[in-house]
């Protein structure tokens, strides 16, 4: 294992991973917006309207819950494996990449929108590695156990 260049904060790769993300989803709101590459979701309005809230609704706790408990667990200095972290070891990331954001574009109607998502979740494993060399140095053996089981974005639902 290399080393971790600095310090991890409890923010992690968020701040990075922010403006990466914005500046691709500005360049597609760009491109559409200019009729460029405007390319409507080819399915009923009513679906993807329905589909893009019920993404939300679901996202929204994902991102809420481990974002108002993340600092109990960075004080103490303790692993956070319970509740919506025995189903994504990233979940606030998840919540953006599998729910928010394609909500979203769902919502908006925008078939090049949910390639944001997609390229969310490329940056997030690149940038990921930093976060889990630092978590997997802080906690050890009870990490590498923790990521054995349960995986960073997409949930093992069995």
């Amino acid at each position: 294992m290399k080393k971790t260049k600095k310090q991890i904060t409890r923010w992690g790769i968020g701040p990075r991973f922010t403006i990466v993300s914005l500046i691709y989803a500005i360049i597609i709101f760009v491109l559409e917006y200019i009729g460029l590459l405007n390319m409507p979701i080819p399915i009923p309005h009513i679906l993807s309207l329905v589909s893009g809230i019920i993404l939300i609704v679901i996202g929204l706790p994902v991102f809420l819950i481990p974002a108002f408990t993340i600092d109990k667990y960075f004080k103490k200095s303790e692993l956070a494996t319970k509740g919506v972290y025995g189903y994504f070891r990233h979940p606030i990331y998840a919540s953006w990449i599998l729910f928010i954001v394609p909500g979203i574009m769902l919502i908006k109607g925008s078939l090049l929108g949910l390639t944001i998502p997609v390229f969310m979740y490329l940056v997030f494993r690149v940038m990921i590695i930093d976060e889990e060399e630092y978590l997997e140095k802080k906690f050890g053996k009870e990490y590498i156990e923790y990521r054995k089981k349960v995986n960073a974005v997409f949930p093992k639902l069995l």
